[in-house]
Formats: C-alpha cells, structure tokens, sequence
C-alpha cells in the first residue's frame, strides 16, 4: 500500500493534472491579467502623485497612469500637435516581465501540450486579447490635450503580447528548455557566451550613469528640491527616475561604441566631449555629463564593446575541464563572431528602444545615433567575439601540448636475455 501511494502521479511544477486546457486559454488569460496588475500599478503610482498636489482629479489621475502604462508600449502620446514617443525602459520590462510570467505559470497550471503549435497558439491568443486591452485603455484614457492613437496601440499591444505568450507558453510548459537542449553544444555556449558580453557592455555604462550621479549629487539635490514634491510625490518622483534610469545605461552603452548620445537636435555626448543644451528637470539627468570635454581617462572605455565580445567569444570556446576541443580554427572563430553578434544584437535592440521624442522642438530627438550604433555593435562585438574564441582555441592548443610533453615516456618492459 505504502509503496502505491509513493509511485503515484502528482503535480509536475505547479501543474493541475488532468486539466489539459488549450494553450489559447492560458495565453488570453495572461494577457487579461497583466494588463490589470500594470494598470493598477500605474494607476496607483499617479494617484500618490495627485495626493501630494492640489490640483486635478482622481479620475485624471487614474487617466494619466493609463496612458503612461500605454506609452511604455511604444504607442506614442500625442499632446496637441506634439507626439511624444520615448519609452521608458524600465516601465517597458515591467510589462514584459507581466506578460511573459503570467502566460507561462498559467500555461504550466492549465496543463497546456507541450507543443510548438500551442505556444504558438498562445502567443496570437494573448496578442489579440492583449491588443483589444490597449484599444480599449486607449479609448478611455483620451483627455482634450493627451490622447494615445488606438491604432498605433493595437499594432503595439498585438506585438508586445503575441512574443511574449508565445515565449510565455513556451517556458510554461517546457518546449523553450526542450528546444535549448537540442541546441548543439556549441550553440548552448555561444547563447550563455552572448548574455555575459552584452552584460559585460550594460555593466560599464550603468557604472557611468552611477558615477556621474556620485559626482553631480549636488545638481540632482536641487533639481529635486526645485520641483518639491512633498512625500508622497516624493515617492513617485523616485520612481519615475528609476523607470528611466535604462534609457540612460543605453544612452551610455552608445557613448562606448563611439557615435554618442543626444539629448535634443544639435546636441551630442561622447567619451570626449559633451555639448549639451537645456534638459527636463529631472533629478536622474543630473547623471548627464556637463557642457566642455570630459576627463581623459574616459577615452580608454572605447575598448570596452571589444573587450566585452572577446568575452562572449572566449567563453563560447574555452577548454573544457575533460581537455576536449570545440574543433579547428575557422569552427572556433566561427563561433565566436557568432557569439559576439548576438550580444552586440542584444544591445543594439536596446538602443533602438532607447531614444524617441521626449518633447516639442528641439526635444524631438534623444537617444543614440541608431544608424551608426546599431551597426557598430554588432560589428565591434562581432571582431572581439572572433579574437576572443582565438585566443581561447591557442591557449587550448598550447594547453594540449603542455600536458603531452609533461606525460613520461614508458619503459619498455620487454626482458632483457
């Protein structure tokens, strides 16, 4: 009896057995519910800011968080004649992370088949539903001077929501961690290799950001005490300044690879110099670096993108514990550019995402020069993911050889008459 009851079947990770709903149900319902808890998060932060002010409504309040949480869609907000279409990053991977965790614990509850075909399938279905969301948010947020545009709002939520219940279901449900194993060993390893150097890269420009708020804590201090925000706005402030803070790692990680950053038509900042005109008022963009050169030292940062792709392409090849080899030189250098152009991909995704308009007139451009900086990602990285994976192929190589010219030779045991 003792032994019946053990080897029954159970719950797999959370899974109800016997269920086995379609992956279309899982995906809608994900998408139902991240929308609710990112409204209700958004929602919330504008209410706390409308409780420390002293004018306005709830009402506006609750419509002023709708359509911030539709802008980190990519939707764009029109305001009069004005299109403001800057995504806040930080607001973007929270809807990200919304979407794509729910669709993937509901697909794991529902017992969805592990299946290509129903992630898939629950990718268009958590689009879709997602789509009509936005549409609908989109219709009742319109205020007589800010309005988001539904169309634009149903391409982006049917975007956004189709890859991640798709990627959602998938994980869900297995067939991400299936479909990655079937990977060949060394396209595991340029995956893994391609998350250190594009991490590698963020790392730098994040300490950038953070220095730059070290020395210039003064500026920030005043910027908040000029705008006074009293607790509660206090609160909110702090975490409109944190929902941005990506935009400027990005901003930085473009400054790395050379082209720079802009923070409004006619301006630019690089390793070398900063011409900056007047910015938003907003504490975190104290972190941007004042008008004049910059320090010297700065200039060698340059290195950094390649540095980080010999990351990506060494840890790609390194030898591996059993002494076994990836292959000959053209597989190994293969694998590290290849490596290496997936991490620079990762950055360059972000920088598209980075910039946009932030206001009217010269404010119409921030962000990175994408037309060189996506390039030069990819490329830079590229270079430094093949002389990476070299130098990890020679060191083997030279390794090998070490170890057998260390090996004795063998006496000959045969008998001696």
């Amino acid at each position: 009896m003792t032994e019946t009851l053990r080897s029954a079947p159970g719950p797999v990770r959370g899974r109800l057995v016997g269920v086995g709903r379609p992956g279309w149900a899982a995906g809608a319902t994900g998408a139902l519910l991240a929308a609710a808890i990112g409204l209700l998060l958004c929602g919330g932060l504008t209410v706390v800011v409308w409780l420390s002010g002293e004018g306005g409504t709830a009402g506006g309040a609750l419509r002023g968080g709708a359509i911030g949480w539709l802008a980190a869609h990519g939707t764009g907000v029109a305001v009069g004649s004005t299109v403001i279409n800057a995504i806040p990053l930080g607001l973007l991977a929270l809807v990200v992370v919304l979407l794509h965790g729910a669709v993937s614990r509901l697909a794991a509850a529902y017992g969805v088949s592990s299946s290509v075909r129903e992630a898939v399938i629950a990718g268009l279905a958590c689009g879709t539903a997602y789509a009509v969301v936005l549409v609908l948010v989109a219709w009742w947020s319109a205020l007589a001077a800010v309005q988001v545009e539904p169309l634009r709002a149903a391409f982006a939520g049917f975007l956004l929501g189709a890859l991640c219940g798709t990627t959602g279901c998938a994980q869900g449900t297995g067939v991400a961690r299936r479909q990655y194993l079937a990977l060949p060993v060394l396209g595991r390893a340029a995956l893994r290799g391609a998350m250190l150097g594009a991490a590698v890269v963020l790392a730098v420009a994040a300490l950038l950001v953070l220095g730059g708020l070290v020395v210039r804590l003064d500026a920030a201090g005043a910027l908040w005490s000029g705008l006074n925000p009293g607790v509660l706005g206090g609160v909110g402030l702090l975490l409109v300044c944190v929902l941005v803070l990506p935009n400027l790692v990005l901003w930085n990680a473009a400054a790395l690879l050379g082209p720079g950053y802009a923070v409004g038509t006619g301006t630019s900042v690089t390793l070398t110099s900063s011409g900056l005109g007047a910015v938003p008022a907003l504490p975190v963009l104290a972190a941007l670096p004042p008008v004049g050169p910059r320090p010297e030292w700065l200039v060698v940062l340059a290195v950094v993108p390649l540095l980080a792709g010999a990351v990506a392409g060494y840890s790609t090849v390194a030898p591996r514990p059993d002494g076994a080899r990836v292959g000959t030189l053209r597989t190994v250098l293969t694998a590290g550019a290849g490596s290496g152009a997936l991490a620079g991909s990762a950055v360059a995704v972000g920088l598209l995402l980075s910039g946009g308009a932030i206001g009217p007139g010269r404010l119409g451009h921030t962000g990175p020069d994408v037309g060189l900086a996506v390039p030069l990602s990819i490329v830079v990285l590229a270079v430094g993911g093949a002389v990476g994976a070299a130098a990890a192929h020679y060191r083997g190589r030279r390794g090998a050889d070490d170890a057998a010219s260390a090996v004795p030779d063998t006496p000959d045991s045969t008998p001696v008459d």
